[in-house]
């Protein structure tokens, strides 16, 4: 504890520089009897408590001790101060400009004491109160680097769990791609033909046209060159082209419009969501497009049973609500799959709307959870799956999300019979979301 004593009589400096030494323990006493040396004392020695006399010659201890206070280092040392007067208005103005305290002259030594012990200690607790906040706030940013650090690995988590999903029905995706992209390439071709023929046809009719305006040829001629273009359409079928050409096109804007919706749906699902945009999309929509992806999933496993009507609009993240859902139809797939039944088992999905939340259930008929799992199926890393076919993140990823939004997330299951999921969601949204 560095103690500095200011005051312009000798006498007064000894004694309150013995008494300090005798009373307060670690304690470093400084004089000075020269106030113009105040503040190169408080620089040199790092004070923590100032004794300071208010009469002196030159500059009095009340503009000292506002010197000392204008600086912002020294706003919390112990400042006392050290007079013989007793005029209220001084003590005011001293209280007033930042004294934390007063000591009579001549000095008495139990008021001394007293008010330097109260005064040290009173000190060593701002000290220790500052250690502690300094210390609380390297916590506090070694937690938020954590935290922090916790939110990118979750983020990596998430976007892992997406590429596993999208990397378990790739192929599928593919077929579902390769069909229409198949039928168009074909169609393309089919139309490269009948263009040729439709061509063959207009050199034949302007051929026509042209021998028709010449002023010499005859009837009979013309009649000729008609029948050659008769024999040359029925020959080529132009009406079977031209009635095909239609269907050619009608299909092919299907497929493209098939692979686009695919693509788009694709889209959705990868995006990484770091933006956090929230907008109003229907659940419909969402659950149409996770339904499309898994299409050539379901086939030869289990028929889509979709209780779906209307539209049902909600406050969402698009891409991470697209998520869930598929990572529930997934799973719905491949406990199906585990049966090895001879008939299909059946997938229901259903959505619709209750009180001020929208609700989307997706039901199997599948192996069932054993009721030992239920209570963890939501834990990250557990899993029921065969190794290599599941890493466990899809439901705890998926339970986070859900209640991200303020939603809730529940499972029934019975073993053999199958399971059900279902999600609430609120139809506004969630301040939550925007909490996280």
């Amino acid at each position: 504890m560095n103690i500095l004593v200011v005051d312009d009589e000798k006498f007064n400096l000894r004694m309150a520089q013995e008494l300090i030494k005798e009373n307060i323990i670690d304690s470093q006493v400084f004089l000075c009897s020269s106030p113009e040396n105040v503040m190169q004392k408080l620089e040199e020695h790092n004070i923590d408590i100032v004794l300071l006399d208010i009469i002196m010659p030159n500059i009095n201890g009340i503009d000292i001790l506002k010197s000392i206070r204008s600086q912002k280092k020294y706003k919390d040392i112990q400042i006392i101060m050290f007079t013989g007067i007793t005029d209220k208005e001084s003590f005011k103005l001293c209280f007033e400009n930042g004294a934390n305290d007063y000591i009579n002259k001549p000095i008495n030594f139990t008021e001394f004491i007293a008010r330097m012990k109260a005064s040290a200690k009173a000190r060593k607790n701002l000290l220790s109160l500052i250690e502690m906040n300094d210390t609380i706030t390297q916590q506090y940013q070694k937690l938020q680097a954590i935290t922090q650090e916790l939110k990118d690995t979750q983020f990596n988590l998430i976007q892992k769990e997406k590429l596993a999903s999208l990397g378990e029905i790739a192929a599928g995706i593919a077929h579902e791609i390769n069909n229409p992209i198949g039928f168009i390439s074909s169609n393309l071709d089919t139309m490269n033909r009948y263009s040729q023929k439709i061509r063959n046809m207009i050199i034949s009719y302007r051929k026509f046209v042209q021998l028709a305006a010449e002023k010499t040829i005859t009837r009979e001629q013309l009649m000729q060159e008609k029948d050659v273009i008769d024999d040359m359409d029925r020959k080529q079928k132009i009406d079977f082209v031209l009635d095909d050409l239609n269907t050619i096109l009608l299909e092919s804007t299907e497929g493209t419009d098939r692979v686009t919706k695919i693509v788009q749906s694709l889209q959705t699902l990868a995006k990484t969501g770091t933006e956090n945009e929230m907008t109003y999309n229907d659940l419909n929509q969402i659950v149409e497009e996770c339904l499309l992806i898994v299409k050539n999933e379901t086939q030869c496993v289990a028929e889509i049973d979709k209780q779906i009507e209307g539209q049902l609009y909600l406050l969402c993240n698009k891409g991470q609500i697209g998520q869930v859902i598929l990572n529930i139809l997934l799973n719905a797939i491949y406990a199906v799959k585990s049966l090895h039944l001879s008939l299909l088992g059946k997938i229901t999905v259903k959505t619709y709307a209750s009180k001020d939340y929208v609700v989307c259930q997706i039901s199997d008929t599948g192996s069932g959870i054993k009721e030992e799992h239920l209570s963890r199926i939501f834990d990250p890393f557990f899993t029921t799956k065969d190794v290599g076919n599941g890493v466990g993140l899809g439901l705890s990823v998926a339970y986070d999300i859900i209640k991200k939004h303020g939603g809730e997330f529940y499972v029934a299951s019975e073993v053999a019979k199958g399971t059900s999921f279902t999600i609430k969601l609120p139809a506004n949204g969630s301040d939550s979301y925007y909490a996280k």
